[in-house]
């Protein structure tokens, strides 16, 4: 397999489709589509250390409990349990991203990042976006009057009898990530989420 090149076939301001022109293992040429965040994709950029996007797993302390997001989320046309998150700026490191997108979101400070992955890869059938888990201590009270006009967030403080609940209710939708996430929570309990 060899990646060859690509070529744009539409722009917005927050993805680009490309289709990448390659040679599969039988040394055949073939096209992929798929989309990117940048104008280039990392298949052939090999830029694939920085993620686009943090998902911030806030842990408030002082209330024991885990911050989960209900937010509107336009492909599913409705609302998505899941965690605060967004974009990097260009030159933002993840803290500071991830600080920013948890104050936008939840009015919450970050205090501490505990830890976080490397950038890893949303759904790499579709597209090279990558994103880092940043597990993180936050402070202060839930307060969504910074979400932007498409944001559509309620935030839940929930201990793990209440993440438990909700991972049994019927009918919703959850980001794959946080679902796995609020799973080892409800098992392993806060120690899965920071160290004491």
């Amino acid at each position: 397999m060899k990646i060859i090149d690509s070529t744009v076939v539409n722009k917005s301001r927050f993805m680009t489709v490309v289709a990448v022109d390659y040679e599969d293992q039988k040394g055949s040429l073939k096209k992929w589509h798929m989309v990117t965040r940048k104008q280039t994709p990392k298949c052939i950029s090999g830029d694939i250390q920085r993620p686009d996007a943090a998902i911030i797993v806030p842990y408030h302390p002082q209330e024991k409990k885990l911050v989960v997001i209900r937010e509107f989320r336009i492909p599913v046309g409705g609302y998505q349990y899941g965690f605060p998150a967004g974009l990097l700026d260009p030159t933002e490191d993840l803290a500071t991203a991830a600080g920013r997108e948890l104050y936008e979101e939840t009015g919450l400070e970050l205090v501490r990042v505990c830890r976080h992955s490397p950038a890893i890869f949303s759904s790499a059938g579709i597209t090279d976006e990558a994103i880092s888990m940043v597990f993180a201590e936050v402070t202060g009270s839930p307060d969504t009057r910074h979400n932007e006009d498409s944001e559509d967030i309620t935030v839940f403080m929930m201990d793990r009898d209440a993440v438990r609940g909700l991972l049994q209710r019927e009918g919703i939708a959850f980001g794959a990530r946080a679902w796995l996430v609020m799973d080892a929570f409800v098992r392993l309990g806060k120690g899965y989420l920071i160290d004491d």
